[in-house]
């Protein structure tokens, strides 16, 4: 069974699920609109059109953009959300009637084939040991000429402000790196989201596309309290394994907390790409 580094069963998850949901929400449901634009959904390619578009959420976690989703596709559409854990999902289903939510190992279980008009993920893939394993799932589950809109982190970008207090700035860089490298060992690659393009493309998706967005963080910040959470939810793992000790890790919860500390988030890479319809 794939495991998950960050575990939905931590006792701060939700409050974390939430953060990153405000944070992330409006750039993703802008590429998601973007896709929804682009879907062909003649009769030619989509006989059957009227019956509503087919949407499935890889690793749902909160659950916000699967119940964007349904909103967005109305009652004659189907939204399928999956988890390794669907703990903050299954509580939807009594609001959305076309929602369904599914317990899946996205390297382990099948999908059903030439289903979806879209398949969207967000943080999902880098964490996986065989992203192309897990693309090679993802892209027969798309109905031809379906989208696949991935979201990925870049480590590239996360670096302290160059105006930070030199021991400030040496610390958050260990801490980067040590996050880094814990994510390396747990068969996870926080540098993925420079490979998304390449690996879409080798996946045999047309019409691609990437797009990079970096934010400023500010510590104190609602933006800063995530990476707070994030860190504390890994803090035993990165001691445990020698990366920090219990003092650095410590301060780096500090430090994010200081509202004259500002750092350059990871770039958050979206990847697109279509599947090709059939040869006429």
């Amino acid at each position: 069974m794939t495991t998950y580094l960050l575990d939905n069963a931590w006792h701060e998850q939700r409050r974390r699920l939430s953060g990153l949901e405000s944070w992330f929400d409006p750039g993703t449901i802008r590429q998601l609109d973007a896709r929804f634009a682009a879907l062909d959904l003649s009769p030619d390619t989509h006989p059957d059109r009227d019956s509503g578009w087919r949407c499935l959420e890889v690793g749902a976690g909160g659950g916000s953009i699967a119940a964007w989703l349904c909103e967005r596709i109305g009652p004659a559409g189907h939204i399928l959300a999956t988890d390794l854990d669907t703990r903050f999902l299954a509580p939807l289903t009594t609001t959305y009637s076309n929602l369904t939510v599914q317990r899946h190992d996205l390297l382990a279980d099948p999908l059903p084939p030439d289903t979806f008009h879209l398949i969207h993920a967000r943080f999902v893939l880098e964490h996986l040991p065989d992203r192309l394993a897990a693309l090679r799932r993802l892209v027969p589950a798309l109905r031809p000429g379906g989208w696949l809109l991935i979201e990925s982190t870049d480590s590239s970008s996360w670096l302290p402000d160059p105006a930070a207090a030199p021991a400030d700035a040496a610390l958050f860089s260990r801490w980067t790196t040590a996050f880094q490298t814990l994510c390396l060992q747990a068969g996870g690659d926080a540098n993925a989201g420079r490979w998304l393009y390449g690996e879409l493309r080798a996946a045999g998706l047309t019409d691609l596309g990437a797009e990079g967005r970096v934010f400023m963080v500010q510590g104190g910040s609602p933006e800063a309290e995530v990476w707070r959470l994030t860190a504390a939810q890994v803090s035993d793992s990165i001691i445990a394994a020698n990366l920090l000790t219990a003092d650095e890790m410590a301060r780096t919860l500090d430090l994010m907390q200081k509202p004259d500390f500002v750092w350059m988030e990871a770039l958050v890479m979206a990847g697109w790409g279509r599947r090709p319809l059939p040869m006429r």
